[in-house]
C-alpha cells in the first residue's frame, strides 16, 4: 500500500517520498499479545476480589470460583511468557533476542529511541521501520514481572492446599513447594510474599497504562500507524520515490532501503 507525498528535503528542494506498508508482527505474536492482554485483565480483576472480597451472597462459592479463574488466567499468562521466550531464542521469523544483545548498534538505537521520547519527537535519528531496543527492554521488564508473579502466586496457591493434597495427586503440591518455597524466606514469610504479589500487580497495571500511552504517542508523533501493528501486523514508513534520497528528521542519516518495499522484523512486542 503506497501513498505518494511531498515532503521538505534538503537545500536541493523538496523530495518526493511515499508511504510503504512494512510487516512488523506475525499472527502468532498478535495472538500472544491479546491473550496476555486478556489474562492480565482477568488476573487483576479476580486478584482484587481475592484481596478484598467486597460482595457475595454466597462467599465460599464465589471465592472458590474466583480463585479458580485467577489460577487458570495466571497459568495462561505464564505459558504465553514461556512461548515468547522460545520465540525470542529460536524463531526464524522474529528472533527477538537480537534486540536485547549489548551490541554497538543496539546501544546507539537505545540511546536514540530514549532521546526521541524525552525530546517529544524533536530528535529522531534511528530507523523506525523495525523494532527498537527501548521497546525490547520495556517488554523484557513486563516478562520479568510476570515470572515473579508466577513464583509468588503459586506459592500462595500451594499454601492453601491443606494436607499437601490435590485432585490430581500429591506430585502437584510437591512440585510447587520445590519450585516456590524459596520465596517465603526470601521475602520475610508468607505475608511478605502476599504483599509483594499484590504490589507487583499494580506495577503490571502501571506498565500497561504506560505501554498504551507510548503506542498512542508514537502513532501521533511519528505518523506511521504504530497503534495498528497488533491489529493488522503492519505499520507505514516513508521511502524515496525513483531512487531519491529520503530526508530524515533533525539531520539523521537517510533511512535504509528495505528489500523490495518490506523489511522483516527482528523482534520485540509492539
Amino acid at each position: 500500500m503506497v501513498n505518494d507525498i511531498e515532503r521538505a528535503g534538503t537545500q536541493r528542494g523538496p523530495v518526493k517520498v511515499r508511504y510503504v506498508q512494512v510487516p512488523r508482527r506475525t499472527a502468532t505474536w498478535r495472538w500472544i499479545h491479546w491473550i496476555q492482554f486478556t489474562a492480565i485483565l482477568v488476573c487483576a480483576a479476580t486478584g482484587f476480589y481475592i484481596a478484598d472480597p467486597f460482595f457475595s451472597p454466597h462467599i465460599a462459592d464465589a471465592m472458590a470460583w474466583d480463585i479458580a479463574i485467577h489460577l487458570y488466567g495466571a497459568l495462561l499468562l505464564d505459558v504465553s511468557v514461556f512461548v515468547i521466550g522460545y520465540l525470542y531464542l529460536f524463531s526464524r521469523a522474529e528472533h527477538g533476542i537480537d534486540q536485547l544483545l549489548p551490541t554497538h548498534e543496539n546501544l546507539v538505537g537505545l540511546k536514540e529511541a530514549f532521546l526521541n521520547l524525552v525530546t517529544v519527537g524533536r530528535r529522531k535519528r534511528f530507523d523506525t521501520s523495525g523494532p527498537d531496543p527501548l521497546n525490547a527492554l520495556w517488554f523484557l521488564l513486563l516478562h520479568v514481572l510476570i515470572v515473579f508473579q508466577l513464583f509468588t502466586g503459586l506459592q500462595l496457591y500451594v499454601e492453601e492446599l491443606h494436607g499437601g493434597l490435590s485432585s490430581i495427586g500429591a506430585w502437584w503440591p510437591d512440585a510447587l513447594h520445590f519450585f516456590t518455597d524459596w520465596t517465603v524466606p526470601a521475602f520475610g514469610g508468607a505475608v511478605g510474599v502476599r504483599m509483594l504479589h499484590y504490589a507487583t500487580m499494580w506495577f503490571i497495571l502501571s506498565w500497561a497504562v504506560l505501554h498504551v500511552y507510548y503506542e498512542w504517542w508514537r502513532t501521533i508523533v511519528w505518523r506511521e500507524g504504530d497503534i495498528g501493528i497488533m491489529f493488522g501486523g503492519y505499520k507505514f514508513v516513508t521511502r524515496p520515490v525513483d531512487g531519491a534520497t529520503a530526508p530524515a528528521a533533525n539531520g539523521a542519516p537517510p533511512a535504509r532501503r528495505a528489500g523490495g518495499d518490506e523489511q522483516k522484523e527482528a523482534g520485540d512486542a509492539a
